[in-house]
């Protein structure tokens, strides 16, 4: 079955703000949703894409560090109930959010960390990353939590944002964003 295009959720949508619900069973329809979610990242130029932000409660997310629009070669990595278990050092990147539609802003995070995750067969991973791996890592991880990047931006450049934020969130109605991605055939 051919990989669908799933509909983005936007800021403002009450899912990117919950703690999402671990993975218990590996199966055939976990492994369709992250066909799905991957797909989705690769159409929306995203190189990271967690599972509540095309709406599903889930500690699932899909990364691909590498990825750019230009390289045909793609390497997913699906992280499934990951764990971040150590970090050291600290870096300053600019980073962006296919939930919140053209906002760009620095954010300080580890730069080296060392994580665990379960992949789509159930089976358990313990590795090191640093650099951007790292950075991509740790933002879809906030998501898994209920948070975005704007919550890590220092108070200045949130004030100066808060304006284009207000008119992001506010185009979200009784929960569901009207500005969401469409699902195309």
């Amino acid at each position: 079955m051919k990989p669908r295009l799933l509909p983005i959720r936007i800021l403002g949508d009450e899912i990117l703000r919950r703690k999402l619900q671990e993975v218990k069973t590996f199966d055939a329809e976990l492994r369709d949703f992250v066909a799905d979610l991957t797909h989705t990242m690769y159409e929306r130029d995203g190189v990271g894409l967690a599972a509540n932000q095309v709406g599903k409660d889930l500690r699932i997310f899909v990364m691909d560090a590498t990825w750019t629009r230009d390289h045909k070669g793609k390497n997913p990595r699906v992280m499934i109930n990951p764990v971040i278990e150590e970090s050291s050092g600290e870096s300053v990147n600019e980073e962006g959010c296919i939930s919140i539609p053209d906002l760009y802003a620095d954010v300080t995070r580890p730069s080296s960390i060392t994580y665990s995750y379960y992949d789509i067969e159930g089976n358990k991973h313990r590795e090191m990353v640093s650099g951007f791996p790292a950075i991509v890592f740790q933002h879809e991880y906030d998501h898994l939590d209920g948070i975005l990047f704007i919550d890590k931006i220092n108070s200045l450049t949130k004030l100066k944002l808060k304006r284009k934020l207000r008119e992001i969130e506010k185009s979200t109605v009784d929960g569901v964003n009207i500005r969401v991605y469409e699902e195309q055939d």
